[in-house]
């Protein structure tokens, strides 16, 4: 690509809209996450139970694969629920969990398959106990701000 302009902000404008193209190029392919898949969990999203669960229930509306299911406490500390691929289709999957330790929120976090092939992703949280409360209201908010620099060297010519 030959940039016409030698302006620094019409170079700095075309370095950020080719990395945002290639950032969607390399993101879209596949047909991840372009569809939603109608669901309900057991635990709900958001959940506060008197007790621990003793599975997690996913129901689908329609037939998927399930590929992959987690469950982590407080967002950091994987619990083995012993999930294993199945190829088979079905609408609704029960694993069984074992004890949980103790933890102010739990995140189960899924990923399915549907009959087009398309994956789609999803989580839900919950927690349990007498001093439980809602899981939203204490997970960590990321507020941090995310500035991409362009990488003059990108450019061909002579640097700005």
């Amino acid at each position: 690509m030959r940039v016409l302009h030698s302006s620094p902000v019409v170079r700095a404008a075309v370095i950020l809209l080719l990395l945002c193209e290639s950032a969607y190029a390399q993101h879209s392919h596949g047909r991840r996450n372009t569809i939603e898949i109608p669901h309900d969990t057991v635990p709900q999203h958001d959940e506060v139970l008197p007790d621990a669960p003793d599975n997690l229930i996913l129901r689908f509306g329609e037939y998927v694969r399930l590929v992959k299911l987690t469950l982590k406490a407080e967002d950091k500390d994987t619990i083995d629920v012993g999930f294993s691929y199945n190829p088979d289709v079905n609408r609704v999957f029960i694993q069984n969990i074992p004890d949980l330790p103790p933890a102010t929120y739990y995140t189960a976090e899924w990923a399915a398959v549907n009959q087009d092939n398309i994956m789609v992703f999803g989580f839900f949280c919950f927690s349990f106990g007498p001093d439980a409360v809602v899981p939203t209201t204490v997970i960590p908010v990321d507020d941090s701000i995310h500035i991409m620099v362009p990488d003059y060297r990108l450019l061909q010519g002579n640097p700005p």
